[in-house]
Formats: structure tokens, C-alpha cells, sequence
């Protein structure tokens, strides 16, 4: 039987698709992101400036309200209780008055508004405004940039851990539904498998599903169904019609054969020869029919099974073949190694009577035919190699088929049963056939699995 075993997710294009949506569902968190980026430290930068003008209308109130004492105090309190912030102020020339910095950043206009600058002994960088006050004097108040930063992190952080949720979310329902998808059409691939290995009763089964792979399971196991009826019909046919015309035939031989044992001259004789002749390749072709039928129809049946010394089989072939070989002077040889299998011995006796044959019929003048027999890690391989003109690639699977006969064996005697009786038989047992080129001939390949 094919074996059909499920595809690597890597090779799925289910899979491909759903990490194709998953990427797409990235980027486009990713842009979402330095959009709210963007946002998050237009709305920080906002809260800050509002933050320092606040503060700085605060002390100003305070100015206005108390002189330059009462602002003194007002910004010693506010150092205490928010050292990481900057206050200064400073008289009209310049000179610190009350503050946590020596003096007026260097780099700073003393009119200028929106102010950034670094502090070197903080090893920090700021953030803001300065407003001159009634009686000449500068108030300086700005905030840790480090402390700005926090805050845009934090709120990044608030919206990145919710995006990332979601794509490990989508990512696990991707793996989950392509995984259970990739199941679902693995068993199709099997079912079709197992029908294209000739099991012909192979069928889905997702029959409950309502949606597409349902509907598909559906079709599928329908198509089956009609193709096992279709071959059924014609299998059935050729049996009754092999079953029907055997016996007449049978009857009429015998009639030919007394009608020549009466023959008064040579010629008479020779018509009835031919007349014979014919009518048993007839009834062999029948013979053939009723055989493979009863074979395939056997299928999967342990029954009469028993275990069969395999290497033993091809030795009473060789002995059966040697002469005919000899006769066409053709070298028959044969390497075996023990090799057992459980089967029916008359129908293994057969298969490889029938490949042999084939190999000695189809191979020239002073060729060779060889048998190889080798068992290893579970599996027997049983090969027969000619130096014939061997089987076209395109016509490989199609020489397994009833009266199946290549243009190279028109004109060999047979008729086209041999490889049908033996694929019947590999099936039945369980094994797997393939002709391979030989290079030159063919190579007849059956394998069986313990």
C-alpha cells in the first residue's frame, strides 16, 4: 500500500498562508505602533509642558503674593519634595538667588522659552521653561528627561504587551488550524492512496464537517464510491463472462482434439492443431481472468496465510526455469539470503514463476537473468533484473492494467495478464511493486514490510 505520511508544516502552503497573515498582522501592528509611538510622546511632551507651566504660574502666584522671600521658600519646598526636577532662580544680573543649580545653564538665552539642556553633573538631560518675573528676576523650572522617558516607556509598554498577546495569540490559532486542516487533508491523501494501491473500498470519512474540507470529504468519498461501482460492474463482467465461456470452451477443445485423433491426412491435422492451439490460449486468458479476480478479491483476508521460506520459493523457481533459460540461451542465476513472509506459498510461487518468466521471455540471446533475494531493518526485497529492451517510464504504471503490452512486446507471445496476476498478488500480501530500469533491461522490484 502507498504510504502518505503527513507534510512538515514547513512545506504546508495552509501554513505558509496563515504565517503570511500573522507577518501581515506584524507590520501592520509595528506601524500601529510608531503611530502610537508618535502619539505617546506628543501626549508626554504635552502633559510636561503643561506640568512646567503650571508649576512656574504656581510660583509666580506666589511671587506676586509674597515678594521674593515668599518664592524663596515656596522653592526650597518644592526641591525637597521633587529633587529630580530643576528650579532656579535668578536676580537681574544674573545672580542665583534660591535653586538646586549653581547658576544658569550656559548654553540657555536668559529670554529663552522651551528650553533643553544637559546638566553634566547630574549626567542628565532636561526639559524646560523659564518666565521673568515683575522685578527683573528669571524663574527656571524643568523636569528629568529620564523621568519623560519612563513615562513614554510605561505607555508604550501598555499598548506594546497587548499587540504582542494578540500576534502569539494569532500565531498558536494559526499552528492549531493548520495543523488540524494539514490532518484532515492528509486523510484524504491517504484514503486516495489506498485506492491508487488498489483498495478500492478507501474512503475518507469526514462526512459530519459542514464546512469546504467536509464538502470536499464529501466529493471525494462519492467520486470513490462511483469508481469502485464502475470497477466492480467491469470486474464483475470479465469474471462471468471467464466463469461462462470457460466450460464451453473446455468442451469445444475436447471436441478438436477427437475430431483430430480422426483426421485422415496431414493437413487436416494441422488445422485442427491451430484450432487447439488457439482455443487454449482462450481459455488460459480466462484461466488468467478468474485468478486475478479471485486474488483481488482476497485482498486484506489473513486466511490460509502462513509463513513462507521465501528463499525457498525462488530456489524451486530457478529449478522450474533453468532449462527454459538454457533453451534460449539465456544465463539464469540467483543470490538469496533467508527471507520469510507470511503468505499464501502457491500464489508466491506464481509471482515470481510469472517475473522470471517475463525477464527469460524478454531477454536476448546470451543475456542474463538474475535473481536477488536480501532482507534488512524489517523489509525483504525480492529483485529480478533482464537485459531486455526493459518498459518505457510512460508506460510503467499502465503495464500493471489487463492486456496492458508496451509496443517493444507486440510481437512476444502472451497476453498482457502476467504483471495484472502479479501486482494481485503483491497487493494481496501486502507488498509494493516497481519496475526500474536495469541500464540495460529491467528490474523487477517487490518489497515487503514485516
Amino acid at each position: 500500500m502507498t504510504a502518505v505520511t503527513r507534510a512538515p508544516l514547513a512545506r504546508s502552503a495552509l501554513w505558509r498562508f496563515m504565517l503570511a497573515l500573522a507577518g501581515a498582522f506584524a507590520l501592520a501592528s509595528l506601524a500601529a505602533g510608531l503611530l502610537a509611538h508618535r502619539a505617546v510622546d506628543a501626549y508626554v511632551r504635552a502633559r510636561v509642558a503643561e506640568a512646567i507651566a503650571a508649576d512656574l504660574d504656581g510660583l509666580a502666584d506666589v511671587h506676586a503674593a509674597g515678594g521674593a522671600a515668599a518664592l524663596k521658600q515656596a522653592i526650597g519646598r518644592r526641591v525637597t519634595a521633587e529633587p529630580r526636577r530643576i528650579y532656579l532662580l535668578v536676580d537681574a544680573q544674573g545672580e542665583p538667588q534660591a535653586g538646586n543649580v549653581a547658576g544658569w545653564p550656559n548654553n540657555l538665552a536668559p529670554d529663552a522659552r522651551g528650553l533643553s539642556f544637559r546638566v553634566e553633573e547630574r549626567d542628565d538631560s532636561f526639559e524646560g521653561d523659564a518666565r521673568a518675573l515683575a522685578d527683573g528676576s528669571r524663574l527656571l523650572v524643568a523636569h528629568s528627561q529620564a523621568d519623560n522617558r519612563a513615562l513614554r516607556a510605561d505607555l508604550l509598554g501598555r499598548l506594546a504587551l497587548p499587540a504582542l498577546a494578540a500576534l502569539a495569540l494569532m500565531l498558536l490559532a494559526s499552528w492549531r488550524l493548520a495543523r488540524r486542516a494539514l490532518a484532515r487533508i492528509a486523510a484524504m491523501n491517504a484514503a486516495c492512496a489506498r485506492v491508487e494501491a488498489g483498495e478500492m473500498t478507501a474512503r475518507v470519512g469526514d462526512l459530519a464537517s459542514q464546512d469546504e474540507l467536509g464538502a470536499l470529504a464529501r466529493n471525494i468519498d462519492a467520486m470513490l464510491g462511483r469508481i469502485e461501482a464502475l470497477m466492480g460492474g467491469v470486474q464483475t463482467l470479465s469474471d462471468h463472462i471467464a466463469h461462462e465461456t470457460r466450460t464451453p470452451l473446455a468442451r469445444l477443445r475436447a471436441r478438436l482434439e477427437r475430431a483430430h485423433a480422426g483426421a485422415a491426412d496431414a493437413a487436416t491435422r494441422a488445422a485442427f492443431d491451430d484450432a487447439i492451439g488457439e482455443t487454449q490460449t482462450i481459455i488460459d486468458i480466462f484461466s488468467a481472468l478468474i485468478d486475478i479476480t479471485a486474488t483481488e478479491a482476497a485482498r486484506g483476508d489473513a486466511k490460509g496465510l502462513v509463513d513462507v521460506d521465501l528463499a525457498g520459493t525462488v530456489a524451486r523457481v530457478v529449478d522450474l526455469y533453468e532449462g527454459v533459460a538454457e533453451d534460449r540461451g539465456v544465463r539464469l542465476t540467483a543470490r538469496t539470503a533467508p527471507a520469510h513472509v507470511l503468505g499464501d506459498p502457491t500464489l508466491l510461487m506464481r509471482m515470481v514463476a510469472n517475473v522470471v518468466d517475463n525477464a527469460i521471455k524478454f531477454s536476448p540471446e546470451g543475456g542474463a537473468v538474475s535473481i536477488t533475494l536480501a532482507s534488512a531493518g524489517g523489509e525483504t526485497t525480492l529483485a529480478v533484473r533482464d537485459e531486455g529492451p526493459g518498459v518505457p517510464q510512460a508506460f510503467r504504471e499502465a503495464a500493471f492494467e489487463r492486456f496492458a503490452r508496451a509496443e517493444e512486446a507486440r510481437g512476444a507471445p502472451g497476453h498482457g495478464l502476467g504483471l495484472t496476476l502479479v501486482r494481485a498478488i503483491a497487493i494481496r500480501h501486502g507488498m509494493k511493486i516497481a519496475l526500474e530500469d536495469a541500464h540495460p533491461g529491467l528490474r523487477v522490484v517487490i518489497r515487503a514490510t514485516a
